[in-house]
């Protein structure tokens, strides 16, 4: 305890330039401590390498006795040390990180040099984002706090020299760091023969494009192979437009685009159309779906809509169809865009017209799909709906789902807590699936169900 008292007593009084002689006998007391099998004590010194005593003479010399310690104290050390905030410990970081074989020594090394380094650390810290976890998770996050103004511009040099995994991994970074200056890069990688960045130059160009994006996306849409890289580059320029700021200017530009497209090339960008919506898009797909020729790829536009804004119009179009396979298409959109979150409707209005739906329901598979849809309606009138399904037998099943799946919403559950009891009961005397057997004895009991840890 008197070595624990000298070292918090005398920290605060240690010199802050050429150290003293007191204060080098104190850093000699706290560089003891640190190799002590104390823990306690060890603890408290490492803390005095965060807070404590002050100079880079102290840095350097902390620094200079980390190869001299276990992995474990190393990385406690690392730690203080980047806290500390002192550059003087970059060589010492950077000297461990090339000699250490420790996976946790090597991602507090990095995790330093992200805290106390700048530019020049890049090309380093780069090398790691190809190792495993820890490293790579440590390199990662380096890159993210890494400070000083030529940094991102060495990031985004970084990216554009590296490939597969590596380059994957600092779009990833460039985009959480908001760097908007990488957008064109970002936008070239949603083209990239490589499945790995393309999803990270989709996933950067929907978190920060805006209008100025959106004609090279579109470009890249053209010119992308059916499946899964025309798909990508959709999500993108959907985001840009119904998400991020400026997505007004960014839908107008899209729709001129769309406008100024061949038919060969609309037909391409319909599906984002959909997606995006509007009253401006609504009108093209109107005119579309009025043409027996574009009738088909009209309807299949309003089918992917993103809210309920078309519901009377797929309601009517549902009425007077003939067309056995337009009635499918349209019956489904009805049943996808009921119970949607933010779809312009309130929690009475996304019921009625879920109800609305069952009534134009005629195969048993529709009237279950509605039944599970339903559950994301979490009212107590959603569950007066669905549970007298849970006595037909060709319903009961998908019923159960959704009764178990709002009684999963406690404050729901106890506000009914009878109701509730009564239809789990049924549920439990109905179902065969075991799952929804355990999660139902566990809400008429009061327990609660962990999604992501099942059973």
């Amino acid at each position: 305890m008197l070595a624990c008292s000298l070292i918090v007593s005398l920290a605060a009084s240690a010199a802050v330039a050429a150290p003293t002689a007191e204060a080098r006998a104190l850093g000699d007391t706290v560089l003891a401590a640190i190799a002590s099998p104390d823990a306690d004590l060890r603890a408290i010194a490492i803390d005095r390498v965060r807070y404590g005593l002050k100079g880079d003479w102290f840095t350097r010399v902390v620094g200079e006795r980390l190869p001299s310690l276990p992995p474990a104290v190393q990385a406690a050390v690392l730690s203080a040390l980047g806290d500390r905030g002192d550059a003087a410990a970059l060589p010492a970081a950077a000297s461990l990180l090339d000699s250490s074989s420790d996976a946790g020594s090597r991602a507090a090394a990095l995790l330093a040099i992200g805290k106390l380094g700048g530019a020049a650390d890049v090309a380093r810290i780069v090398k790691s984002l190809a190792a495993n976890d820890p490293e790579r998770a440590a390199a990662r996050r380096a890159l993210l706090v890494l400070g000083g103004s030529d940094s991102p511009a060495a990031i985004r040099a970084a990216a554009q020299a590296a490939t597969g995994v590596t380059r994957a991994a600092l779009i990833e970074v460039l985009a959480s760091r908001r760097d908007r200056a990488a957008l064109a890069d970002m936008v070239a990688a949603t083209s990239d023969a490589d499945a790995g960045i393309r999803q990270a130059g989709v996933g950067g160009v929907a978190a920060l494009g805006g209008p100025g994006e959106v004609e090279g996306l579109a470009r890249g849409l053209l010119k992308a192979e059916p499946g899964g890289n025309r798909d990508e580059i959709e999500k993108a320029i959907v985001a840009i437009c119904t998400v991020n700021t400026g997505r007004e200017q960014a839908t107008e530009k899209f729709l001129g685009v769309f406008k100024a497209a061949g038919e060969a090339d609309r037909e391409t960008l319909l599906p984002a159309l959909g997606r995006i919506g509007g009253p401006a898009a609504l009108g093209i797909v109107d005119g579309m779906i009025n043409d027996p020729v574009s009738r088909k790829q009209g309807l299949a536009a309003l089918t992917r809509w993103p809210d309920a804004a078309v519901k009377d119009r797929l309601l009517a179009l549902l009425a007077s169809s003939t067309d056995e396979g337009e009635k499918k298409l349209l019956l489904a959109s009805l049943i996808r865009i009921a119970p949607l979150p933010n779809n312009k409707l309130n929690d009475g209005q996304k019921l009625e017209l879920l109800k609305k739906t069952m009534d134009l329901c005629d195969r048993p598979e529709d009237k279950a799909k509605v039944l599970e849809r339903a559950n994301a309606i979490r009212t107590i009138e959603t569950f007066r709906f669905v549970v007298p399904y849970l006595d037909d037998p060709a319903l009961a099943e998908p019923a159960c789902r959704s009764v178990v799946e709002l009684a999963h919403h406690q404050k729901l559950r106890d506000a009914h807590k009878d109701e509730f009891v009564k239809a789990l009961d049924k549920v439990l005397g109905t179902t065969k699936n075991e799952e929804l057997v355990d999660r139902a004895n566990r809400y008429k009991a009061g327990q609660t169900w962990d999604r992501n840890k099942k059973g």
